[in-house]
């Protein structure tokens, strides 16, 4: 999770980069899953019409704070837990998602970002097998 974590602040740092015509908006809000924070995951935050670098943080105790450029957003929940398949190059479990598709590969989850801050940007997402 932590090597998911740096990858995805590398993200940001580039995406801040590659438009520097556009001002960074401050998001923050809460992910829930069913009725609990999420313990922590990572949330992406990719443009509708894929003109902009997407900007993405990590999720702790269910809270998120990140630098996103402005406009319409198709967001990402990434969330795991330890795996039971062995992968045998790295010799230990590959992590399991615990989120359904609808949540991060084929997402349903949009936002609209507004320059400056964007405060309660939540969400609400479902243990993959559970509804």
């Amino acid at each position: 999770m932590k090597l998911l974590g740096v990858g995805c602040s590398l993200l940001l740092m580039i995406s801040l980069g590659c438009n520097s015509t556009e001002t960074p908006a401050e998001v923050s809000g809460t992910v829930l899953l069913g009725s609990e924070p999420l313990a922590e995951g990572n949330i992406i935050f990719e443009a509708l019409d894929k003109s902009t670098a997407p900007g993405a943080g990590i999720i702790k105790d269910g809270k998120y704070t990140i630098q996103v450029l402005p406009g319409s957003k198709k967001v990402k929940i990434q969330a795991s837990k330890p795996g039971t398949k062995v992968d045998p190059v790295m010799k230990s479990a590959m992590p399991e998602s615990i989120l359904g598709p609808e949540f991060n590969d084929k997402t349903t989850l949009k936002a609209e970002i507004k320059p400056g801050k964007n405060e309660k940007i939540d969400f609400q997402v479902k243990q993959m097998g559970k509804k």
